[in-house]
Order: C-alpha cells, then structure tokens, then sequence
C-alpha cells in the first residue's frame, strides 16, 4: 500500500527535477549566446580598428600635397562619440568615416548598401559629424566641409549619395581628396588644423575667432592677492607702530 499522495509527490519530484534541469539548460544556451554575440561585438570592433587603420595609412600620402589629417579625435557635442579621420587640405575641411564591411556594399539609388540590405545610419552618422565640425569654422569656411565614407575594404570610385557624403573606398580615396576644388590657402590649412587640433580633444569648443570668456578663477587670484597685500600692509603697520612705541618708552 502506498502512501497518499505519494503518487503526486513522486510525479512533483520529477517534474522538479526536469524543471531544474531545463533551467541549467537555458542557463547554459544563454550563456553561450552571450558569448557568440560577445565575439561578434569583439571582431566588428576588431575589424572597424583595423579599418581606421588602413584609412589613416592612406591618408599619409597626401601630406606631401599640402592636407593634415587628424586621427581619433572627440565629436562636437557628443562627449562619448569620435570622428575616425578630419583631413584639412586645399580642397577644404573632409570628415572621413572608414568603414571596414564585408560582402557586397556600393551605392545604388543614391543609398549605401551592404548586401542588398541599405545602411542610411552611417550615411546620417556622417552628415551629422561633418555638420558638427562645420559648425566650428569661420562662415566663409564652413561650405567648404564635406563629409565621406571610405570603405576600407572595398574598391570603389567615389559616388554622391542622397545625404551629400560621398562614398568611396581606400584605394580611390587619395585620388578623390586631390581632385577637390581649391578652397584653402596653405596658412589657412595650418590655421584650421591648428584650430581643430585643440577644440577637437577638449570638450569645451569654440568656433575660431570668437571671444575667449575670462575665467572667474583668474578674478578669484587676483582678489586673493589683493587680501593678502592688505593683511601684510596691516600686520606690518602694527608692527611699525610697537617699535615706535617701545622706542618712545625708551627715551
């Protein structure tokens, strides 16, 4: 004879058991799934650090050409964002994005794709850091910004898109920033790169020729040195008056 409810008790103890046993599973399956799009995350951060790379290696030809190229530098307005590459040239201001994808990317109907599937993001990434920069240059200067994405794995002439950046890759990137229009002078290169150098790697930015803010902190030491000139006029009045006090008891 068996025990009431024994049945139901052996049934909840396996049904227990299984329950536990799927919780270890899922356990496991997330876990590896947390892992595979770990070392997805890790070979397209891999991959865009290796693009930037071959971008910048790129870059270098131009200097003889009269362009400077800075690297890696701080986004206006977003603190936490960088700009791949901003080149400063006879041709203007360019704002180069390197792009390291794989498979089949090109621009057809005036839209980046990779894989037939569009990417608008990047093309819209691009306009927005491009702007950003633009925003920093005298007016005069800031139509001659233009911003660009090089696909540093792909081989493609430059082509406008819809947004106005154009695309091209690595191996016709040297050729396209040459063709520019003049619309520089070489000191207003040097001016500009010099410009950019400091406001892009702070993040307090200005825009060239305006105003620098005096900081209160300058006022501060100066009131501070103020006080102490007076404690010292003050104490060494005093003690000018006791030793004329104690030479007046003398006599």
């Amino acid at each position: 004879m068996g025990i009431a409810g024994g049945g139901a008790q052996e049934q909840a103890r396996r049904a227990a058991a299984r329950v536990d046993r799927l919780r270890h599973e899922l356990s496991a399956a997330e876990l590896r799934e947390q892992l595979a799009a770990a070392e997805r995350r890790e070979h397209a951060w891999s991959a865009g650090a290796e693009g930037e790379r071959l971008v910048a290696q790129a870059l270098s030809e131009l200097e003889p050409h009269g362009w400077r190229t800075l690297h890696d530098v701080h986004w206006p307005g977003r603190p936490k964002a960088n700009l791949d590459h901003v080149v400063v040239g006879p041709g203007g201001v360019v704002v180069v994005d390197a792009k390291n994808w794989s498979g089949a990317v090109g621009v057809r109907d005036g839209h980046l794709r990779q894989n037939g599937s569009r990417r608008d993001q990047a093309l819209e990434g691009a306009a927005s850091a491009t702007a950003a920069v633009a925003a920093l240059l005298p007016p005069r200067h800031r139509s001659a910004a233009r911003g660009v994405v090089c696909l540093a794995g792909q081989s493609l002439p430059p082509t406008g898109t819809t947004g106005g950046v154009v695309v091209v890759g690595r191996d016709h990137l040297v050729a396209h920033l040459r063709s520019l229009p003049p619309r520089l002078s070489p000191r207003e290169v040097t001016k500009i790169t010099e410009f950019l150098r400091t406001q892009l790697d702070s993040p307090g930015l200005a825009t060239i020729g305006a105003p620098v803010p005096r900081r209160r902190t300058s006022v501060r030491r100066q009131l501070l040195e103020l006080l102490l000139a007076l404690v010292f006029l003050f104490v060494a009045s005093g003690l000018l008056v006791a030793g004329l006090s104690r030479l007046g008891g003398t006599g």
